[in-house]
């Protein structure tokens, strides 16, 4: 079913106006940008809850919103799921009530319900009430109401921002389930580029007052060379071991080595490692402690705000930041050889979906 979404409008936020045009057909689209840029504002335009001051939103041959016809579907009939980062679940009410309120009667809608809750380990839930759950749950029941309404589109707005890192871990794989059980899009708002990255296949960047993609994550980065938008290397990775307080990695035919802590059963996860936190070397390293010691090829220096980008060829593409005069000392160009420097505790793990 062609659930193609596209928009383009004109909105208002404060004293000044927006330009946000896109047609959105990846499964999932990640939408980044500063605070304040008007990413919410966005999504409830989307979502009917308010009016562009001009434009046209459709999904598919249906047209939502039109403001050259008066055409303006009220949110309710528009098919389109909502989550707030606060879950805004209904405080007198169980769990299972709040994820059931906005379904239609019949055994269909049952049976979505009770997949839903299934696929989102909310069973031992269902009889609590809001107040004696942790951010987490709350987040989980507020999902799974969004997707036992059958929505068109899914619209996540900073879901997780409001959990700490440990809980984050948590509840992405439920997002990832989400993406690729039910196939229902997603556009997803986060400041945390690897949160969007694990999740969506194109990204979106709105600042300013104008809205750039849908493309990549690496297009997108590295034509936003002020630095604005956080740099991040994401791999995919399997687990050869994991003992004795180390975890061995396996990216492709690149070895790391991480002191995360991992469910001794996990067999894949995602790993990310911050460009700052990335060292590197044009000489002899002689004795070191670092665990992760990595021959690549450097392809292309970026210029990246008041330092640089490093792109390198090590099997994986691996982005390093240094600064400009780094840059120039170590004679980093296109072609030079470098050994990559990663502190073990520097490579973070998240469990894939």
């Amino acid at each position: 079913m062609n659930s193609t979404l596209s928009f383009d409008l004109e909105l208002h936020r404060g004293d000044r106006s927006i330009i946000a045009a896109a047609t959105l057909d990846a499964p999932s689209t990640g939408l980044l940008g500063p605070s304040g840029s008007g990413k919410t504002t966005l999504l409830h335009a989307i979502a009917g809850l308010i009016s562009p001051s001009r434009g046209r939103i459709q999904i598919a041959d249906e047209v939502l919103f039109d403001s050259k016809t008066g055409i303006d579907v009220p949110p309710e009939k528009r098919r389109i799921a909502l989550v707030f980062q606060d879950g805004r679940l209904f405080p007198h009410w169980s769990v299972k009530r709040n994820i059931m309120v906005g379904t239609a009667a019949g055994s269909e809608a049952t049976n979505l319900a009770d997949e839903v809750i299934q696929l989102l380990e909310l069973s031992p839930l269902l009889s609590r009430m809001p107040d004696t759950l942790s951010g987490g749950e709350m987040q989980r029941v507020a999902l799974a109401r969004a997707l036992a309404m059958k929505p068109r589109w899914l619209l996540l707005d900073e879901p997780l921002s409001a959990l700490d890192t440990r809980l984050k871990k948590r509840i992405l794989p439920f997002l990832i389930r989400v993406r690729d059980y039910f196939k229902i899009p997603i556009l997803h708002v986060s400041h945390d580029v690897g949160e969007l990255i694990s999740v969506s296949d194109t990204l979106l960047h709105l600042t300013g007052n104008r809205l750039t993609g849908p493309s990549s994550y690496q297009d997108l980065l590295l034509q936003n060379s002020s630095g604005e938008i956080e740099a991040m290397n994401m791999l995919t990775a399997t687990v050869e071991t994991n003992q004795q307080g180390e975890v061995l990695l396996r990216c492709g035919e690149m070895e790391l080595v991480s002191t995360a802590k991992l469910d001794p059963q996990c067999r894949s996860a995602t790993v990310r490692i911050a460009p700052s936190e990335i060292a590197l070397s044009t000489g002899s390293l002689g004795d070191i402690s670092i665990r992760n010691r990595i021959e690549g090829k450097v392809t292309k220096v970026h210029p990246w705000g008041r330092s640089c980008l490093v792109e390198i060829d090590a099997k994986e593409r691996i982005l390093a930041e240094c600064t400009v005069e780094s840059c120039r000392e170590l004679g980093l160009e296109e072609g030079r050889m470098v050994t990559i420097l990663i502190k073990a505790s520097a490579v973070h793990l998240y469990l894939n979906g």
